[in-house]
């Protein structure tokens, strides 16, 4: 999982607490859904170790050859 990915991953599950509070004095059924759906995405998230670069410097594919 890239960096990026987490941040999204995190802005998600923040997006549907948010929604969840919302949704709440409507109905508590959906806003404990939402509340779950976001629990397990960050349990997700966090289980998965952040990749580090595909490449380092000294490893960088050459450029392309063109005719």
């Amino acid at each position: 999982m890239t960096p990026a990915q987490r941040k999204y991953d995190q802005d998600l599950a923040l997006s549907l607490r948010n929604m969840a509070q919302w949704i709440e004095p409507r109905s508590r059924k959906v806003s404990g859904t939402l509340t779950l759906a976001a629990d397990r995405i960050e349990a997700l998230s966090a289980s998965i170790p952040i990749d580090q670069p595909a490449s380092q410097p000294d490893q960088a594919r050459p450029e392309p050859v063109r005719n």
